[in-house]
This record gives structure tokens, sequence and C-alpha cells, in this order.
């Protein structure tokens, strides 16, 4: 693998838009999402991927063009906010210290250290940048980050999700405690031609120009999505039933104890020598679930089999799902049910869309026909327990989780596999998440600059294309997907899950989508990911979506 770290980016897309974009989430409007492959000005609620598949890639040339055009700000506008940065000419007289807040664990920071390094030497005597962890997770980061910000701590930079940056924001323009960047994506000197700009994954770049005042916001760091990852094992045939059915099969037990030998390495032909002999001699073999209902038919049948040959195990489920806030967000994308908008921020029932009849109909078939039937669990009717403990422990047979959290997914007891997250309706619509950075409003003309070149550096197509496979993530330029980097990583697919992810998700980019970001855009999601929890412990659907609605509304 080329681990150099050769950073120069380019930056992101300009046009004024008024929607948002989120780390886990899905629009708002009457309609549920917000499409990342849309062009400016497309109502919201428009598929990334539309009905007909149509990707990002494919959009005219007139939505590309209108998508590019420097960003213009009235006088007012400008006159009336300090959060529009002017952009120094030349180098600082004396080297300027960039700080850049992040949540890291101990591999991803090495990784992201070796940028720091390669920068610091280049612009040596100019500028320095260091990082320092505040957290171990974003939502603590978020509190952290406004924790100092309240005590006049700043730094020029800091990873995290625009529900988290909205924070920041404020709820007025003038106040804001981050940077709109349009002035540096312009600049002649520092800035973006137009091929630059379009050499970003549309919706990535997008998603920091949705936010509750015109401009650009934000800058993607690197991108993750929601993937399904499933046990290979069990759906092919080494599963309790099989084994209470061909546990005496001399040919049945050859098979499977060469799928055993090899642990979590085993191959796809082991794994197709096992379903073809189970299948053969009345054995139990599952297909993979594409949409929502097969997902319930699927998850139906494994429950039904295992009572049929009575190994039924009362902490058994079929499907695990991890975010809560994630499940509602999407599904609500997909089925057309309002969530939240970013229209009229003045007012607090403009804001929050999810306290309807569509949006309690769906809690009640979760908890009603998936959840007590043990067909489907998430983390909050867990107790809390993320659902890839229960998945590796063999308690589940499928489980959607993050792609950037891939190593908790990993067993050595079965195969893992991966398969998009089943959808509901005829598009598929997937929740686009992982990290972006906002740059902040220190005052220091020569800090904003810093803080803009180490961006541009850690998002060189060959460098972000590194740091994000290592980290895994998608990267955030196009044409990182091209380089000998990306193609020998996802070579090596069968081999590992950090090689397999981005195999997967290069196909499933087309179908992003992000949700309304606003000032208390977070309180929101936190509200609706408690709804199922409180249903499970007895409330009854109105009182539980009015608690989360109450909840959503304080946090505005």
């Amino acid at each position: 693998m080329n681990n150099k770290f050769k950073f120069g980016l380019s930056l992101l897309t300009l046009g004024l838009c008024m929607s948002a974009v989120a780390c886990n989430s899905a629009s708002g409007g009457s309609s549920a999402a917000t499409s990342q492959g849309t062009s400016q000005g497309t109502s919201q609620g428009t598929s990334q991927g539309t009905s007909q598949g149509t990707s990002t890639e494919g959009q005219s040339e007139t939505s590309q063009e209108s998508q590019t055009q420097p960003i213009e700000t009235s006088s007012a506008a400008q006159e009336s906010s300090s959060a529009a940065p002017v952009v120094p000419e030349g180098d600082p007289s004396s080297q300027v210290e960039i700080t850049f807040w992040h949540c890291m664990g101990h591999a991803k920071s090495n990784n992201v250290q070796k940028v720091m390094d390669q920068f610091n030497e280049k612009y040596a005597g100019k500028y320095h940048v260091s990082g320092d962890k505040l957290a171990g997770d974003y939502q603590a980061l978020a509190e952290q980050v406004s924790t100092r910000l309240a005590g006049h701590e700043m730094p020029a930079l800091a990873m995290g999700y625009p529900d988290n940056f909205a924070a920041y924001m404020g709820k007025t323009l003038v106040n804001s405690q981050i940077l709109r960047l349009d002035d540096y994506i312009n600049d002649p000197n520092v800035g973006y031609s137009k091929t630059e700009i379009d050499d970003f994954v549309y919706g990535f770049l997008d998603e920091g120009r949705h936010y509750s005042f015109p401009g650009t916001w934000s800058m993607p760091m690197y991108k993750s999505t929601e993937i399904m990852y499933y046990n290979a094992n069990f759906v092919n045939g080494d599963n309790p039933q099989s084994l209470k059915v061909l546990g005496n099969d001399a040919e049945w037990n050859a098979a499977r104890n060469t799928v055993l030998a090899q642990k979590g390495d085993v191959t796809d032909e082991a794994l197709n020598a096992l379903r073809e002999v189970t299948s053969r001699k009345g054995g139990y073999v599952y297909d993979i679930p594409v949409t929502w209902n097969d997902m319930i038919t699927i998850t139906t049948k494994i429950k039904d089999d295992m009572a049929t040959q009575n190994v039924s195990n009362s902490s058994f489920y079929g499907l695990g799902y991890d975010s809560d806030s994630n499940l509602f967000i999407s599904q609500f994308a997909q089925r057309g049910i309002a969530y939240t908008t970013n229209e009229n921020i003045n007012v607090k029932e403009d804001h929050i869309k999810f306290n309807n009849q569509e949006a309690k109909n769906f809690a009640t078939h979760v908890i009603n026909d998936l959840y007590r039937k043990k067909l489907f669990f998430t983390k909050g009717l867990s107790g809390g327990k993320y659902t890839n403990e229960k998945f590796t422990e063999g308690e589940c047979v499928f489980t959607v989780g993050s792609t950037g959290g891939s190593t908790y997914n990993v067993s050595s007891n079965f195969k893992v596999k991966l398969a998009p997250v089943p959808y509901y309706g005829s598009t598929p619509k997937y929740i686009q998440q992982g990290p972006s950075i906002c740059f902040f409003n220190n005052k220091n003309p020569w800090i904003h600059k810093g803080a803009w070149l180490f961006y541009k550096y850690l998002a060189d197509p060959e460098n972000n294309c590194v740091l994000a496979l290592e980290n895994s993530y998608d990267p955030v330029r196009n044409s990182s997907f091209d380089t000998d980097t990306y193609k020998d990583w996802i070579a090596d697919h069968d081999l590992d899950l950090a090689n397999d992810i981005p195999y997967h998700t290069k196909d499933l980019r087309q179908y992003y989508m992000t949700s309304e970001v606003f000032y208390g855009s977070a309180g929101a999601r936190n509200a609706i990911g408690e709804v199922l929890k409180s249903m499970a412990a007895g409330k009854n659907v109105n009182i539980a979506f009015t608690l989360a609605y109450n909840q959503a509304c304080e946090a505005l």
C-alpha cells in the first residue's frame, strides 16, 4: 500500500443552499430526506439516487455549472457577519500555531499525525499544526468543544458532525464561532478551480452548504455510511437447526468441519460447498435480505425454523440495528415521513416534524411486528448494548452498523460478510456519515489561512485516499477512487473487512442522504433515538413521541 501522504486538497463546491446535512441524518421539510446528489435549489426530499438510479456523476452539465459557481453573498450579510474571513496574501512574519481538536483513537490519530508531520515539514517556519484529542467519541468531543468555547478557548479547526457545528454557529450569523469559508474557496491564490471542485464527491462537499445560513461552513474529512454485516457461516448452513437435522450425516459434517477449521477466514469455496450439501440434504440455508420486506421474511423464517427444530434461544434475534436515530431518519426518508426541516428558524414547531401519525405507525410496527417477535432489535432496545456485541457472540445473524466501525464486527468464530442495508420502497437511501471539519473564527487571519492550507493538504486525492482507507472510511475526492492505492486496496476485498468495505461502498455513494442541520438539530436526532426505548419500557406511542418532541424543542 502506498503510505505516502502528499496532500494538496481541492475543495468544495459553491452555491447557496439551505438544506441540511449531518453525520447520521436524513432530511426534513415535509419530506423526509435531503438528497446529496441533487443540484442547488432542488426541493427537499429528493433522493441523491433517483428512482431511476441516477448518480451524481450523471448530472447535467448545466447542473454542474450551477453547483460550482462562486457563492455570492449579499453585502449586507457580509457586513453583518464577522464569520466571513479576509484571506491574507503572502506568508506570516513568524511561525503560526494551528491547533486541531479531534476525538480519534490511537490508530486513526497516528495516521493523521503522518499528515501533520509532512505538512509541518513543508511549511516549516510559517505554519505548525498540532492535534489535541479532547474526547473519545463525537458527542463527547462536541460537549468539550462547547465547554471550551464558553471558556474563551478556541482552536483553529476541529473535526465533528454538522449537527454539532450548527451549535457552534449559534442562532445568529453575526455571532457565529465558526467561519463561512466561501472567500477561501473562491480565492485566486489558495482557492479552487472548477475542475478541482468537481473532483470532490458532490454529496460530501454539498454537506457543508446546508446550514441555517447561506454559504459553506464545513469541509469533508472522510466519509462512511451504514452497512449490514452478516454471519456467512449461519446463512450457508452452519446453524443450530441444520445441526439438529444433519448432525449425524457424514458428508454434511465433513463440509461443516472444513468451514469450522478455517474460523473467521473461511473461504467462499468452503462456504459454497457447505451450502450445497446443506440444501441437498434438507438442512437450512438463507438468502441475504435486500429490502425491508425481505428482512422481515428471512428473519421470520429463521425464527420459525429454529422453533420447528426446538433449538430456539430466548436471547437470539434476526437482525440488530446499532443506531436508533439512524433507523428512524433513514426509514423516514425512504417512507416519505417528515422528520425535521430547516425552514423558519425562529419557530420551534417549524423545525420538528416527526410528531406525526406516520412516524408513530412506523415505531409501532417496529415494536409490535419485529421487536416483540425477536426478529429485530436496536441498541436502545438492548439496554444500550451495541448490537455488534450480540452479533459477534452469535446471538443475531445480521447487524447494521457504521462502515467506520468494522473492527467491532470481526469474529474469530465465523466469517463476516457485507451487504447493503435493507431498504424500504423502490430506491435505496443510505445515511451519509463520517467527520467533517469546521474552522473557527478566532479573529486571526493567519491562523485561518494556515488551517485552510492544512485542510488542502489533508484532502489531496492520493493522501486522502490513504488516510481514509487506513481509517476504514471513503475518501472525499472522485479521483481518489481511480488511484492505484484504492484499486490495490479493494482488490484484496476477500481478505479483510477493512478492504471489503470500500469495495461495497463504491457503489453506494449515489444513494447517500443527509438530514437538515440547524441550531438544535443534534437534539432532534438524540430525541428520536429515545422513542423505541420509551415504548419498550411501557409508554404508549403517543406519549413516547410527545416526550421526544418536547426534548427536541428544548434543544432549539
